[in-house]
């Protein structure tokens, strides 16, 4: 690795403890949105676990990581940025490509596992939203029961969010973000080994992602494409039985 990882620890703990002491950090929208942080890392990191099980790749299940414990997939400084710097990152799941038959195409499998699992969660979460806000007896409720509910509903919602976010942001085609792996499978020659190239790079370019917030202008676009079009799916399907 060209560019130490501790270099880049560092600086997002730095940027994580600025956050705290120049009174950016809201413990609020931290509580509500830590569920969903904790849901969409944990079944993330779980999908690419099962799926090189599943390819026969033992390393995985050896390691402890075909559990849906979020202390099985956590990294405690990814999560100590995650929650006061907006940014970080779970333990990701090692692999050994020997015991796959295809190299190259279960690699891709498995990287496709996570962005795919935090999509079907998603999808999952705005049901329920649907579901909460058709069943609930509003009418009958006291201020303080509207009140609890109101914030389970924002909780589901910012898991919701967070899901289609992580799955989105990470088939970004930039190492080490799953979509490099994605995209590499389908190039070619000095195209695919220059992909490999920014491996060495991936610090620098995760730093250049959260400094500038270009990454935003492609995610966010996308992000609430997807997650439109969910809720379109998800209402016109209940439309047809209520």
């Amino acid at each position: 690795m060209i560019f130490d990882k501790n270099i880049l620890v560092m600086i997002l703990i730095g940027i994580a403890v600025f956050s705290l002491f120049a009174g950016n950090f809201d413990i609020m929208a931290t509580l509500m949105t830590l569920p969903g942080l904790i849901l969409a890392l944990t079944f993330h990191e779980f999908a690419h676990a099962k799926m090189a099980d599943k390819l026969g790749d033992p390393t995985p299940e050896r390691q402890g990581r075909l559990t849906l414990s979020p202390l099985a997939h956590m990294d405690v400084l990814g999560t100590i940025c995650l929650l006061f710097a907006g940014f970080g990152w779970g333990k990701p799941v090692q692999i050994n490509t020997s015991y796959f038959r295809n190299p190259a195409k279960d690699s891709m499998k498995v990287a496709l596992a996570g962005p795919v699992m935090n999509f079907i969660l998603a999808f999952i979460l705005f049901i329920i939203l649907a579901l909460i806000i058709i069943f609930s007896p509003i009418s009958n409720m006291d201020t303080s029961a509207i009140s609890f509910l109101a914030i389970i509903y924002e909780i589901v919602y910012y898991a919701a969010m967070i899901n289609v976010s992580l799955g989105v942001f990470n088939l970004l085609p930039l190492p080490p973000l799953d979509g490099s792996k994605i995209f590499a499978y389908f190039l070619k020659g000095k195209a695919r080994e220059f992909i490999y190239t920014l491996e060495n790079f991936s610090s620098i370019i995760i730093m250049i992602l959260f400094a500038t917030n270009i990454a935003s202008y492609i995610v966010t676009p996308l992000v609430n494409w997807i997650s439109q079009g969910m809720v379109f799916i998800i209402t016109w399907i209940i439309d047809l039985f209520i």
